[in-house]
């Protein structure tokens, strides 16, 4: 392709921090001196203070508290690529329904595997861009992408959502006392498995320790620990900045996680496997495509096998070094700051044919009208139905039939959550919305 000038890529991104933000600034960081293009990155909520330094320091225009800045259509309309780093967050389906957005080349990044309400894929957000990117392969086996016709399929690409694990070459494994099994990232029962503490009470090796890095809930669970007697058993961090040090002395990387997690393509599993800490999963579909059981890691059907293939790795010290070293050759071919440079680079050269055109999203209500209870509505698509329900209701039965649907949801740690696409993540950001407040409340309610 001849060129006059650089490819202009704007990335629009709910907020900049946490994983997503990772992945998006170290690959910003990689490609920071490729002269074919330019980065620009609009957040429509706020850039975290490790988001502006990193950007102050590759030379990155960041710009944030965008949601209702005017300035923004004119940035879409000026790139000649717009890329939507997406996931169910209100204002970026705010920004989506309710507003045409200008001629432009857009592409969406999904960062869910699409397969648990509410992260999840409906035909609107398929059809909304020109072309639409997986995180995960495994994401092409969501029912709503099974169903899509064999033309709509066309737009659909893959690209890991992996921040590198180039950071991770320097980690060595060192010496320490007992068997350490390791746990880093989402500490809360909306990703990690809600029998976690069992899990590893009924794990009886000698001299065993557990370590658990991250948050948000990390108090909670470390609180349920304590009431179970295994505070002397498992140790929990929070938050940590440099996860290296504890990567050097995990032997395995214990990694349980809920069956109905959001996950896509998890940043600690690959960053485990690149150290050599060999990975112990359950078989959810997103695990069962990043580790190949028996060779890079082991893949458990059941919690009885996790439990049995953590002891086999404890006696079994040749099967372990075995699986590490393969783990480690898999992590530094698949998921280096290289292989997403090279793939980005192919789907911007892929989508500069195509012609720059209005974006509408496909809702039958004037823009005026679009409420934030609609906009909400809208990012659930068919899984939206008891709220639905709700709203349309047109006698008392059929409403009280609608609340005890929408508290059945509570059920799902999921739904419980404060942000994740919830109607308490929505109400957060629309306060003022009758509807969002009523099912908030209704969802809080025992």
């Amino acid at each position: 392709m001849n060129r006059k000038h650089n490819i202009n890529i704007l990335h629009i991104t709910p907020h900049l921090g946490g994983g997503v933000g990772r992945v998006l600034l170290n690959y910003l960081s990689k490609v920071k001196d490729n002269n074919g293009y330019t980065h620009d990155v609009i957040c429509l909520d706020y850039a975290n203070y490790n988001a502006v330094e990193t950007a102050e320091s590759i030379n990155l225009k960041l710009s944030d508290k965008m949601s209702d800045n005017p300035q923004l259509l004119n940035a879409i309309a000026e790139a000649d690529v717009v890329l939507i780093h997406w996931w169910n967050h209100p204002l970026l389906y705010d920004l989506m329904v309710r507003l045409e957005l200008p001629p432009c080349r857009l592409i969406i990044w999904s960062h869910i595997s699409g397969f648990n309400a509410p992260y999840v894929f409906t035909n609107k957000i398929i059809e909304y861009p020109d072309m639409f990117v997986f995180a995960t392969p495994v994401s092409f086996e969501a029912r709503e992408i099974q169903s899509l016709s064999v033309k709509q399929k066309e737009s659909l690409r893959v690209v890991w959502s992996t921040g590198g694990v180039d950071h991770i070459c320097s980690v060595l494994p060192k010496k320490h006392a007992g068997f350490n099994i390791g746990y880093i990232g989402t500490v809360d029962y909306c990703k990690m498995h809600p029998d976690f503490l069992d899990i590893c009470s009924r794990i009886d090796i000698p001299n065993v320790k557990f370590t658990v890095c991250g948050g948000s809930k990390e108090k909670e669970v470390q609180h349920e620990a304590t009431q179970r007697g295994l505070s002397n058993k498992i140790k929990f961090t929070g938050l940590v900045s440099n996860i290296n040090p504890y990567l050097a002395e995990f032997d395995i990387f214990g990694y349980p996680l809920a069956p109905y997690h959001f996950g896509s393509c998890d940043q600690v599993l690959a960053e485990s496997m690149a150290a050599g800490v060999v990975p112990v999963v359950l078989s959810n579909r997103m695990e069962s495509h990043m580790i190949k059981d028996g060779v890079t890691g082991i893949v458990a059907k059941n919690q009885k096998e996790y439990i049995e293939g953590i002891k086999k790795l404890y006696v079994d010290s040749q099967l372990r070094s075995n699986l590490s070293k393969n783990a480690k050759e898999y992590a530094y071919k698949t998921f280096t700051l290289s292989s997403i440079e090279r793939e980005w680079t192919e789907v911007f050269e892929r989508i500069m044919a195509f012609p720059k055109a209005v974006k509408r999203w496909d809702i039958n209500l004037p823009r005026t009208e679009i409420s934030a209870k609609d906009v909400f509505l809208e990012s659930l698509g068919q899984y939206g139905a008891p709220f639905k329900n709700y709203s349309s209701a047109s006698n008392e039965d059929e409403r009280d039939d609608a609340v005890k649907n929408i508290s059945k949801l509570n059920e799902s740690p999921l739904w419980q959550s404060e942000t994740r696409g919830t109607v308490h993540h929505y109400k957060t950001f629309f306060p003022n919305d009758n509807y969002l407040s009523t099912w908030s409340r209704l969802m809080n309610e025992k």
